[in-house]
């Protein structure tokens, strides 16, 4: 086995039940590090136990600094539900920050991690487009902070940061850079690390065992299975943790009951908080827009076409529909009043370009970002858009603009393609509707009816069953001074079941 780690960039959503079904496994092996000396993977490794587990030996009602947590509040640096979180965080070992998008989760973890570790230092695991946003919320809390970058500093100068920050795909460097301790790791949006054979997640595994505090981030900790949750309670030490993925399959996967159960287990472990907490918060309202059938000749032959397999038919159609949208966001672009911003999320770099080169030719100015950009332009078009009047317009991918950055500067959002699961699909609306938004946010959703868009609702719908009966469950098994704030369903949840009723 070569010596160096090999990285999947697997997308974070499941499309298999489209063409499959009955396959809870894990569709790809992938190589991992190999086993420190003398420690074979074991008869567990395939069941997600053996030298990759990690049991810090999870300890509630730990012990912090009250005082300097009210101070925060009191100068303005925390927000009362901040603080709230903050303290939930402190009181245990390891946790999950779970609150929903918007609600400033970087802001609690940097606080958290930095009162956790004391003097020690803070590793920062996250995906490579958001390294620049988690070093200025460090700044802007500690501002003479010592923040290292991985794979930019050398080994040296990191070992005299008290704060380093490194992308998922370089974490198999850190994991052989064994005299860099860190006092506490927190890792972004981790539901990144649903899948436990992928690279990635086993690195995080190797690093969670050798530090003694862990904190996962994450506004949607249950995309599709709640299997997926196991490699989360497992990065933090949670005894859910410690079994293996057919034991948890067993207790706490596959029924309302044991969704039930898996909810009452985490409750302690997760906190969860929506945007209700946020007062001053305006309304967010999701719009279907049915898209009459026409010009689908394309679609028909892709559609007909039996050479095609599953897949690279439904891609394909997918491409072909986004496609078809263009001159709808065009139009809803030349219907904007001279207030409004809106960002349009897409699903594939032509639909980027074709609405560009159409705002172009209008002379709308707009930007984009999408996944082959560097750091430096995604906070340029960024700060562009948050901050320069004549910037009508953000175009986006799903997958590069849809987690992590701030766009509250516009009031609409509108989808080029649906993403396949209503956490994503909340997720990047929320860029706009989230802490620091002063408007009302419309969300534009074209349906092409009689189409593969029907189905991708519908999918959403069952998968939705799933994210409520466990997250939202946990949500309301909070200590009773937070259950006020999430006493229902989001409205989110309860929109999503209208639009399946309309289509």
């Amino acid at each position: 086995m070569s010596s160096e780690f090999v990285f999947v960039h697997e997308q974070p959503v499941v499309i298999e039940e489209l063409t499959t079904s009955g396959n809870e496994g894990s569709p790809i092996s992938v190589p991992a590090a190999s086993p420190p000396l003398g420690e074979g993977g074991g008869p567990g490794e395939e069941e997600g136990t053996g030298f990759l587990s990690t049991e810090h030996g999870h300890v509630d009602d730990m012990p912090y600094d009250r005082v300097a947590l009210a101070s925060l509040v009191a100068c303005g640096v925390l927000r009362d539900y901040q603080a709230e979180g903050v303290a939930h965080m402190l009181r245990q070992s390891g946790a999950c920050m779970g609150d929903d998008m918007g609600l400033g989760k970087s802001r609690q973890t940097v606080v958290a991690s930095r009162m956790a570790a004391g003097s020690g230092r803070v590793l920062i695991v996250c995906p490579a487009s958001l390294r620049l946003n988690w070093e200025r919320e460090i700044k802007m809390v500690y501002p003479d902070a010592r923040v290292g970058m991985i794979g930019e500093d050398r080994i040296s100068t990191l070992a005299g940061c008290d704060w380093v920050i490194g992308n998922y795909e370089r974490m198999g460097g850190l994991v052989r850079e064994s005299e860099l301790e860190f006092a506490v790791m927190a890792v972004d949006e981790a539901h990144y690390l649903k899948e436990y054979k992928s690279g990635r997640t086993r690195n995080v595994f190797l690093l969670a065992a050798r530090i003694e505090r862990c904190f996962v981030v994450t506004g949607t900790p249950l995309l599709n299975r709640e299997i997926e949750m196991h490699t989360l309670l497992r990065i933090t030490g949670h005894r859910l943790g410690s079994l293996t993925l057919a034991e948890f399959r067993k207790s706490y996967a596959g029924s309302p009951e044991k969704r039930a159960a898996l909810a009452a287990a985490i409750q302690g472990w997760m906190i969860r908080r929506s945007k209700d907490v946020l007062k001053d918060l305006g309304d967010k309202a999701r719009q279907f827009v049915p898209l009459s059938p026409e010009g689908l000749d394309v679609y028909k032959e892709i559609y007909g076409d039996m050479t095609l397999q599953a897949m690279p038919k439904i891609v394909r159609l997918r491409k072909c529909l986004e496609g078809l949208k263009v001159p709808y966001l065009v139009e809803t672009v030349q219907a904007m009043g001279e207030d409004d911003k809106l960002i349009i999320f897409c699903e594939y770099m032509s639909t980027v370009e074709a609405l560009k080169q159409a705002l172009a030719s209008l002379g709308v100015g707009c930007v984009s970002l999408v996944g082959s950009d560097s750091l430096k332009r995604r906070q340029a078009a960024v700060d562009a858009f948050q901050r320069d009047a004549s910037i009508k317009v953000f175009i986006g991918t799903t997958m590069a603009a849809g987690v992590g950055i701030t766009l509250t500067a516009a009031n609409i959002v509108a989808f080029a393609s649906m993403p396949w699961t209503p956490a994503l699909m909340r997720q990047a609306e929320d860029r706009a509707y989230r802490l620091g938004q002063i408007r009302d946010v419309l969300v534009l959703v074209p349906i092409i009816q009689g189409t593969i868009d029907e189905g991708v609702l519908q999918q959403q719908e069952n998968k939705h069953t799933t994210e409520i009966e466990v997250v939202e469950a946990a949500k309301k098994a909070l200590p009773v001074q937070q259950r006020a704030a999430v006493e229902t369903v989001p409205d989110e949840a309860r929109e999503e079941v209208r639009a399946l009723e309309y289509a």
